[in-house]
């Protein structure tokens, strides 16, 4: 009798487990969508501007591109110094006492991250406008660019503390809303009033960059209202949950900042990984191919601009896939790890690593694939020598997207689930792998050099962390190397079929025409895209990841599994 109560609890439990691994797993898809759908949308707005910006630039384009690139790594830096990583922090805390059902405190907790964001914004900002002329390192258009990114780090902070609440509270749907309309505004004002300084007014390329750049501002104010409004709307809501607070857990103001900036500082660190890999690129490139090499600045400003700026525009859409990722499943391990439920923890970063392979690797190996076309097509056709740099650049960098997009990843997993000195250690040997081979890689390999060391980098650091999370949760990895292997499979056909395409399509139209590399990419991208499609569907990991509807569209197709 005990043992048949004993196996009927045993059951109970393993039921109850499932059903909270299912509804994890349906609140990881559907805030996976919402905030992919949104960064997603954000960063190819973020690469479409290119096109007519370019245009515009005429053969100022590659400086501008420089320009723009040296201003914006060292702004990324000094907003998430801003930030100082409280979004996610927020993220994380708010969902923490949220499951804990201690609502007020989510609330209290909000209220000293916006403080916390004004005060740290002010002084990010103010450092970035007085110190532009010694983080110009000699380069004196880059000033002008830092002083009008000033305001932006000032105002963002608030915005981004917002966003952290709202995914904290699961609401991803006014987060990735936000983030849409702010790269919008921006995209719409940085392209009038280049148009307006170059084409209306003849004037100089560095003021059309500095209106550019300032547009980040302009583009923040459009995402803040956003989020204004979202609050205005769902008062009642979280005044319901106010009223639903235990109010059991007592915490001073100071313990409350304490925990944020606790929380905060590897997230900012963590957070900063691409900017100071980037950082080390601005400040070393130039120097190291000064000493091995007899190129001119400017012809060293025309390479930077191609794998800093042209490269990095474009696969930044492919990593903004695994910071939607891991944006959305901070909350829920989170949760998890409130409930001490470890099984539940290593259950959601065994799918969220599927996920992210499902997504990520078919991605980057289908850009890779019409690289050629892709980069015409925002960049244009100077030379068939700086088309070819360029493409091989493209191609190299979306493979490095994987290993930019996996770190990005597994340190928000670990921080997830306050495993933070894991990812501090990863980025510290990573960091130093890559100051290691910066500078043999770069006198060897040229404008190639400072990828190869980054690929070197990112790859030692989540090596690291994968093997400390699977040390302390006991992953199980086996299912993600199945998945790993089919999904690899599928996307390298995919490749050699859209690269095909790409390749016997080139032989017959003119290798300059923008109208024809659309053609081009369209017409790979479908065809690819049919293939992966396919032999996923001959599979059962689609249904793993993406639940019952692929079994429908299945049948619908006639397609069988193997």
């Amino acid at each position: 009798m005990d043992k048949r109560k004993s196996r009927k609890m045993m059951g109970q439990t393993s039921s109850a487990s499932k059903q909270v691994d299912n509804s994890n797993q349906k609140k990881m898809l559907q805030g996976s969508f919402w905030m992919t759908a949104g960064s997603l949308m954000s960063r190819i707005l973020g690469a479409l501007y290119v096109i007519p910006w370019v245009a515009m630039f005429g053969s100022f384009w590659l400086q501008g591109n420089a320009l723009f690139s040296k201003g914006y790594n060292i702004y990324s830096l000094f907003l998430m110094a801003s930030t100082a990583g409280v979004p996610s922090a927020v993220s994380k805390l708010v969902a923490r006492y949220n499951a804990q059902q201690e609502y007020n405190l989510a609330f209290r907790l909000y209220k000293k991250s916006l403080q916390i964001g004004l005060v740290t914004g002010f002084i990010a900002a103010g450092i970035l406008w007085f110190g532009a002329p010694w983080l110009a390192a000699g380069d004196v258009n880059v000033i002008p660019v830092l002083h009008s990114l000033a305001p932006a780090v000032f105002v963002i902070p608030v915005m981004s503390m917002t966003r952290g609440f709202l995914q904290g509270n699961n609401q991803m749907v006014a987060s990735a809303m936000s983030q849409f309309i702010e790269q919008l505004v921006r995209v719409i004002y940085m392209l009038f009033m280049t148009w307006m300084l170059l084409i209306l007014n003849n004037g100089a390329w560095q003021d059309a960059v500095v209106q550019s750049t300032f547009a980040a501002f302009v583009g923040a104010l459009g995402g803040i209202a956003v989020l204004a409004w979202t609050l205005w709307n769902q008062r009642n809501w979280f005044i319901l949950k106010k009223q639903e607070s235990l109010d059991q857990i007592k915490i001073s103001e100071k313990s409350l900042i304490w925990q944020v900036v606790k929380q905060a500082i590897p997230f900012v660190i963590v957070g900063s990984a691409i900017q100071i890999y980037q950082i080390i690129d601005q400040y070393s490139f130039f120097k190291i191919m000064q000493i091995f090499s007899d190129f001119s600045y400017d012809m060293l400003n025309r390479q930077y601009a191609i794998f800093d700026f042209n490269a990095n525009k474009l696969i930044m859409i492919v990593i903004s896939l695994a910071v939607a990722l891991g944006t959305t499943a901070i909350p829920l391990l989170a949760a998890a790890h409130v409930r001490k439920n470890n099984d539940e923890i290593a259950s959601q970063i065994r799918f969220t690593l599927e996920l992210f392979m499902f997504v990520m690797i078919p991605a980057a190996i289908g850009m890779a694939a019409i690289a050629q076309p892709l980069y015409v097509t925002f960049y244009g056709y100077d030379s068939a020598l700086e088309a070819l740099s360029g493409t091989l650049i493209l191609q190299f960098s979306s493979f490095l997207g994987i290993m930019f997009g996996l770190f990005t990843l597994l340190s928000t997993i670990t921080q997830g689930v306050s495993r933070n000195d894991i990812a501090l250690k990863a980025l510290f040997y990573g960091v130093l792998l890559k100051l290691t081979l910066q500078i043999p890689a770069v006198a060897l390999l040229g404008a190639m050099g400072p990828l190869v060391a980054s690929m070197g980098g990112f790859l030692l650091a989540s090596g690291y962390i994968l093997y400390g999370l699977q040390k302390i949760y006991q992953l199980k990895l086996e299912h993600c190397v199945m998945t790993l292997n089919w999904v690899t499979f599928a996307a390298l056909i995919m490749g050699g079929v859209s690269f095909g395409i790409t390749q016997g399509m080139l032989l017959f139209v003119s290798p300059t025409s923008r109208l024809m590399q659309i053609m081009i990419i369209i017409m790979a991208v479908s065809l690819g895209g049919l293939v992966y499609s396919y032999i996923m569907l001959k599979t059962k990991i689609p249904d793993q990841l993406l639940g019952n509807r692929v079994a429908m569209l299945r049948r619908k197709l006639r397609i069988k599994l193997k």
